[in-house]
């Protein structure tokens, strides 16, 4: 099992040296959320709460997410990157394909680019993007940017992108794994095209049903020779919790959170490494020692 640290809703100030220590306590990798904006009132709803309702405030740092890989690469040796989950569908292909190939480049290849279509009709909105058509346009955008990130002279003839013959560098020198969030039929046949499906804050007696879906759409794909990665977040892990979905077929899960009674708020640097470091002991050094 490879432990990853969230370090979505975190304040920026202390990413570095929580990326720092992660790397030190033995964490596979750190990973972001994704956000343009916060709107005052919330007129979308959120697919992850059983209330619907968001659990930060408008204050909380949303950095974008190739930005701070490629910094924190920088401060780091072994630590890999994770966005969980980049809404594609809302940005233009070549900018995204750009920032995230310079990541990577700058990263040697510590990225994996995960995949969302998005909840938040109003950024689709604000970004002139079509929210009906995200699930289609992101389907040809991986396609796309499969190629743009290779480094090498392509062309493309599609329903949402149709260009000559071009060349974008630097490319990548390995390609960037792509990992698919949302529990979704679409989903599920999108991730069983690529490389993982990340499974996004359920309780673990959730995840059979969805993990069986997974393999289903892995067989009907014809990928189940292939090298495939389930990463998934657990609400409340009881005693065993990590044990158990390992034995399920889960390659991957978050460490600790950073939340206070439920809520994002800011909290300080020595609160979050004591959570991080207090996780680590139980989980990652008694997995590594057993």
């Amino acid at each position: 099992m490879k432990f990853w640290q969230s370090l979505a809703f975190c304040e920026l100030e202390q990413a570095a040296e929580l990326a720092k220590l992660a790397e030190e306590l033995g964490f596979h990798g750190v990973s972001f959320g994704d956000h343009l904006v916060t709107t005052k009132t919330q007129v979308d709803q959120y697919f992850y709460t059983d209330s619907g309702q968001i659990f930060w405030h408008p204050e909380t740092h949303w950095p974008d997410p190739w930005v701070i890989c490629a910094a924190l690469a920088r401060e780091t040796k072994h630590l890999r990157f994770l966005t969980t989950v980049y809404v594609l569908p809302m940005r233009e292909s070549f900018n995204a394909a750009k920032a995230i190939s310079t990541a990577a480049y700058l990263s040697d290849n510590r990225i994996i680019l995960g995949v969302g279509v998005g909840w938040q009709k109003t950024e689709f909105e604000l970004t002139g993007h079509d929210f009906r058509t995200r699930g289609r346009r992101v389907d040809e955008q991986l396609e796309v940017m499969r190629k743009l990130m290779s480094g090498e002279m392509v062309e493309f003839h599609g329903r949402f992108h149709d260009f000559p013959p071009l060349q974008m560098s630097p490319g990548t020198t390995r390609p960037v794994p792509i990992f698919i969030g949302g529990d979704s039929d679409a989903a599920f046949r999108r991730a069983a095209r690529h490389d993982g499906w990340l499974g996004l804050r359920h309780a673990e007696d959730e995840l059979p049903p969805l993990l069986a879906k997974v393999r289903q759409a892995r067989e009907a794909a014809g990928t189940l020779d292939r090298p495939f990665d389930v990463w998934a977040t657990v609400r409340d892990p009881q005693p065993g919790t990590f044990e158990r979905i390992e034995a399920m077929g889960v390659t991957m899960t978050n460490g600790t959170h950073f939340l206070v009674d439920g809520k994002a708020r800011p909290s300080s640097l020595d609160f979050k490494k004591r959570r991080m470091e207090e996780f680590a002991r139980l989980h990652i050094r008694a997995s590594s020692s057993a």
